[in-house]
């Protein structure tokens, strides 16, 4: 659905029209214009803009972090937390944006299942047609979000129910939307966030009689939610000469039951694009190479579990002291994975005392 621009809008009631005004006549006019105006228009016709300065903050975030870690393949779930920046107002009438992630194709958000979120859900609010998850658009979800009943429309099937107002106020920040997104096969940093932002407010000192005026808010501070894919993680930062590190393979489940090899160097600076894995060519990458397995880098050829994961072992010897090893790992075939670098720093060996 096409977004129309908010200043072209020319079906507007003034204040001064609305006293006295039959409502019923009112809502009627609103309910004939949903059909063929998108969300963000339609819950203006309740009222004039005022001057508002309220903006609306946007926070994406997963286990309350604004940035996670995660293999690929994963499924990761998400929270839109929203608070407006003053107290200038009764709380949100409505919101709407659009989402994208960089990783890849968004599934529609969850529908709400508890209040106040509820009231901006279909049938007790107003959402696009496909729902308040947003409508799928090649990469992007449109239109995520919905309006409370504002109009207080009580004879056409939506929107029918109450409104709740303080609803993410300033200092009362509210969980708005949820979802979850799957993680891509490819290693990197892929961010979640928005675009098109609308939002209106209920104007202070509403009481509903006979309907809600609201004004629009404006965007505010807007935190996406940062999602790093890593493939190849090391268990510690540092290993002493003769100790052991872990070093955690994740190439995700699709890959499960695939043939993985684990190789590397101690050469730092930018990678050799010859090389299959981004990695330098110098006399570890030859020995990891021409010896897989090795009592250095045991498990460093091998299958990956069901989840499609892996451990290998590094073991340093004394060549290796206060040496950076890198390693990288890639899973062959017709399709293949590529795992980031991940590097450990090699100690002095333990004295004991």
């Amino acid at each position: 659905m096409r977004s129309v621009p908010l200043q072209k809008l020319d079906v507007v009631d003034t204040p001064s029209a609305n006293e006295g005004q039959d409502t019923g006549s009112a809502g009627r006019r609103v309910c004939q214009m949903t059909r063929r105006m998108p969300l963000a228009v339609i819950v203006l016709l309740a009222g004039v803009p005022g001057l508002s300065a309220s903006n609306l903050d946007l926070r994406f975030e997963s286990g309350g972090q604004s940035t996670v870690k995660v293999g690929p393949g994963a499924t990761v779930p998400y929270a839109v937390v929203g608070e407006l920046s003053d107290n200038l107002n009764q709380g949100l009438a409505m919101f709407s944006f659009d989402l994208a992630f960089g990783g890849g194709p968004l599934s529609p958000a969850f529908e709400p299942s508890t209040s106040p979120m509820v009231n901006f859900d279909r049938p007790a609010g107003l959402t696009n047609p496909a729902g308040f998850g947003g409508t799928q658009a090649g990469p992007l979800l449109r239109q995520v979000g919905g309006a409370q009943n504002t109009i207080n429309n009580s004879f056409a099937p939506y929107p029918s129910g109450p409104v709740v107002t303080d609803v993410a106020q300033n200092g009362g920040a509210e969980v708005l939307v949820n979802g979850s997104l799957t993680t891509p096969y490819l290693v990197g940093t892929f961010a979640l966030a928005p675009s098109d932002i609308v939002a209106n407010v209920i104007r202070l000192n509403e009481t509903g009689t006979p309907f809600w005026r609201v004004d629009p808010a404006g965007v505010g501070l807007v935190t996406p939610l940062m999602v790093t894919v890593e493939a190849l993680t090391p268990a510690a930062p540092t290993v002493p000469v003769g100790q052991t590190v872990a070093l955690l393979l994740d190439a995700g489940p699709a890959n499960a039951g695939r043939q993985f090899r684990v190789l590397g160097c101690v050469t730092p600076g930018p990678p050799n694009r010859r090389l299959i894995v981004p990695l330098r060519n110098d006399w570890y990458y030859q020995f990891t190479l021409a010896n897989p397995n090795s009592a250095i880098l045991q498990n460093s050829l091998g299958i990956l579990d069901a989840q499609g994961k892996a451990t290998a072992l590094f073991t340093p010897d004394a060549q290796f002291a206060g040496l950076t090893a890198f390693h990288a790992f890639y899973v062959p075939g017709t399709t293949i994975f590529v795992s980031n670098v991940a590097s450990v720093l090699v100690t002095s060996p333990l004295v004991r005392k």
